[in-house]
């Protein structure tokens, strides 16, 4: 009873995973819908999300999942079959419709709370007033008989009847579909159709198929020579035996809806196409005088395959093959393009395999050593094996590394749910833009990118975009737009999120900063010093506590997240125009290639990513004294902020050099996220390595100019510097970036 549980639990566990795939799909569905940039086939995807969501919940006997999600499928379906237009209106009612069922699903998973009674009904309601305006009925709940408005009881007197003699006849399932040109564009046939069908018939039944040309094409067909492989000539007509349930038929139809018509009566004829008077009338196209049909048999051989090729005809490659028992197409048609296998692997066992990887590169690193100092470095053979050590390992490390690695847009496209509810608290109607949704990075950055984006972005609502009226007033669209997007950048993933609202208002925030006391009222600051004043505890500019914002604890929330990723914020801001926020976040948090250097006698790592060259300065006229103390470098005509690294992070002079000389020194010219490059001044370079990343600030506390620590190949730590913060001072001072970025952002 026990393993039964384990094995409910297990495949239950399944079904809500597959709920992660199937949400976002719907969700980014229905925005390309807003966007009017959509497809018939990103409106069957939106379907058959719902579809199997209410499906799998079925099968658990989630019963308020499959409620609701009965009803949003059937208004999906009045839009599926054009019977309604997606406007706006429609489109917001089914992002509402997509908000519930996620809730539902985390409701049921036991990670979300209970969803109000009241909001389902509401939304089931609008969805209700879709499927009415598509000409349809309120549904039903899924197992409830339907029966009609219109409908009146009729009474009979069994008594009257007396015992039948006269068999009845045989009622038959009549199933008619006309494929589109597309279908046979994207490498389906309609014969795959006709096999699919024929396998929902038992051995020995009675099926029959005919075909005959479309009029809507041609009035006679084609000769074989003259045929186009990718358009369709033939309307299909196929008799099923009655028992055989329509759902079932459907069901080989679900996936080329979009490119097929058909219908499906019942019919108590004995011809190919029924003969006797249908119960219902057919959609698909209508016989016409001059369609010429021909009926066939479908015959099962021995081993259960299907011959459903017609005796006279050989415009119609149907084979089979007995041998294995399963039909192929012809080799004249396009391949189907072969689906890609994959597994679900728990993610504790990748996590473990990457600490696996990183105590590799160490012990890869101490093995090297371990060989330096005894001296067989040198042996061609030593040297010849550590190298293809170090590629087999740099190969394992980039295997696991891109199975860890996840596209931000899972957490992107849930943005577009917290900038709704926002918006609709806000009063304020506003376009969130989404940009570089495929950008790859670490699992655990994506996991924890979740809660600080929410944060900002309610941010940008509640503070950023003005509301309509002020917007008209200051000459704007009354709609409000925010662009979240991500990049890759000097090795680190840049994430920015940017309004067109009314910027940041300085003398505010500074004279509130003042009113609570976070600085002194005599504090000379710069604009950026301003701009970070925001991110202090407890400062907030919302004169009232609402349900977006006015706690003073969410931007605070924000940087200390993205500094416990290793990461930085920056605001750039123009009152009027809009704020700019940009997040910079390293690749991953296992293993970097560093660069090994020494400065006044501690070894230290700067990621390569962040370097641009080394060199040397021999002269001393190169150098230049700054009125505020500091030093520039003038390398190819271009004036550079010195760092000294020693100096910055206050490590003691050795007792044998009485001060910093440039004479002696090394320079890395290092370069942050945003293109500034500044000069860093160390005593010598030493290597070139992988080293595993571990916290520094789990075990210690938080050092200014270091991100992390590693341990070398000697068992030594080793800091890595976190060179956009050693930057940071420096380039306040001076615009080191590059000519084109100065362009860019000038334009």
């Amino acid at each position: 009873m026990s393993d039964d549980t384990g094995d409910m639990e297990e495949i239950l566990r399944i079904f809500f995973q597959e709920c992660d795939e199937q949400l976002p799909v719907l969700e980014s569905g229905l925005n390309e819908l807003s966007s009017g940039a959509s497809s018939k086939e990103t409106v069957n995807a939106i379907f058959r999300a719902v579809h199997s969501i209410k499906g799998g919940a079925g099968s658990f006997g989630l019963e308020r999942v499959v409620r609701f999600a009965h009803v949003f499928e059937s208004a999906l379906d009045c839009l599926r079959s054009d019977k309604v237009e997606p406007t706006p209106e429609i489109i917001k009612t089914f992002l509402g419709a997509m908000d519930i069922l996620s809730d539902l699903v985390a409701e049921a998973r036991g990670t979300g709370s209970e969803v109000d009674d009241q909001r389902i009904a509401a939304s089931q309601l609008k969805l209700e007033g879709i499927i009415e305006q598509g000409g349809g009925a309120k549904p039903s709940t899924p197992g409830e008989s339907v029966v009609p408005e219109d409908f009146t009881p009729v009474a009979f007197d069994f008594s009257d009847f007396g015992e039948v003699d006269e068999p009845q006849k045989p009622v038959f399932k009549l199933v008619r579909f006309y494929p589109h040109d597309a279908l046979y564009e994207r490498g389906d046939d309609a014969r795959g159709l006709l096999v699919s069908l024929s396998s929902l018939v038992e051995k020995d039944a009675d099926m029959c198929i005919s075909c005959k040309v479309n009029p809507a094409v041609s009035d006679d067909l084609p000769k074989i020579s003259e045929l186009d492989a990718h358009k369709s000539y033939l309307e299909w007509h196929v008799r099923l035996p009655g028992h055989i349930e329509e759902e079932a038929i459907r069901g080989v139809f679900d996936w080329v809806g979009d490119v097929c018509d058909f219908s499906i009566s019942s019919t108590d004829g004995e011809g190919p196409d029924g003969g006797g008077a249908e119960s219902s009338t057919p959609s698909s196209p209508q016989e016409g005088e001059n369609g010429n049909s021909e009926a066939f048999p479908i015959e099962k051989d021995a081993s259960g395959s299907v011959d459903a090729t017609p005796p006279s005809s050989k415009e119609l490659p149907l084979t089979s093959n007995p041998e294995k028992g399963s039909t192929k197409p012809s080799p004249a048609q396009p391949k189907k393009p072969e689906k890609q296998v994959s597994i679900r692997v728990d993610l504790h066992r990748i996590d473990t395999l990457m600490d696996l990887i990183g105590e590799m590169v160490i012990a890869q690193a101490a093995l090297e050593a371990v060989l330096e100092k005894g001296g067989n470095i040198q042996d061609q053979e030593t040297l010849k094996s550590l190298a293809s050590m170090k590629t087999l390992t740099r190969d394992v490390q980039d295997a696991v590394m891109a199975v860890r690695a996840q596209p931000v847009r899972g957490v992107f496209q849930r943005m577009n749910r917290v900038v709704r509810e926002a918006s609709s608290l806000a009063h304020k109607e506003i376009i969130l833009t989404l940009e570089g949704e495929d950008t790859e990075v670490d699992r655990t950055l994506v996991e924890n990118l979740t809660e600080p984006l929410t944060h900002m972005l309610r941010n940008a609502v509640d503070h950023g975009i003005e509301k309509p009226e002020d917007r008209i007033a200051a000459g704007k669209s009354p709609q409000g737009n925010i662009l979240l997007s991500a990049g890759h950048r000097s090795g680190r993933i840049v994430i920015t999120i940017q309004d067109d609202g009314g910027g940041i208002n300085r003398e505010r925030v500074l004279a509130i900063a003042i009113k609570k006391g976070i600085v002194s009222p005599d504090a000379n600051l710069s604009d950026d010093e301003i701009n970070d004043l925001i991110f202090a505890p407890g400062f907030s500019t919302a004169s009232t506590v609402s349900d977006l914002s006015g706690r003073g604890v969410g931007m605070d929330v924000v940087k200390h997240a993205i500094q416990s990723l290793g990461g930085r914020i920056t605001i750039k801001s123009i009152q009027g125009k809009g704020t700019t926020f940009s997040l910079s976040l390293p690749l991953t948090l296992a293993v970097l290639d560093g660069m090994v250097i020494e400065c006044r006698g501690s070894t230290m790592i700067v990621p390569v990513s962040s370097v641009v060259e080394a060199m040397e300065i021999k002269k001393k006229e190169d150098v230049y004294i700054l009125p505020d103390g500091g030093s520039v470098a003038s390398i190819r005509d271009t004036f550079m902020p010195l760092i000294f690294l020693g100096a910055e992070l206050s490590l003691p002079l050795p007792l044998d050099r009485q001060e910093e000389t440039i004479g002696n020194s090394v320079i890395l010219v290092v370069e942050n996220e945003s293109g500034s490059r500044a000069a860093l001044v160390v005593d010598e370079i030493r290597d070139q390595t992988q080293v595993v990343i571990k916290s520094i600030e789990n075990n210690y506390r938080h050092i200014q100019g270091v991100s992390a620590a590693t341990i070398l190949g000697d068992g030594s730590v080793s800091l890595i510097l976190d060179v956009s913060a050693l930057m940071a001072p420096a380039t306040r001072r001076i615009d080191t970036r590059a000519a084109a970025d100065r362009q860019n952002i000038a334009a």
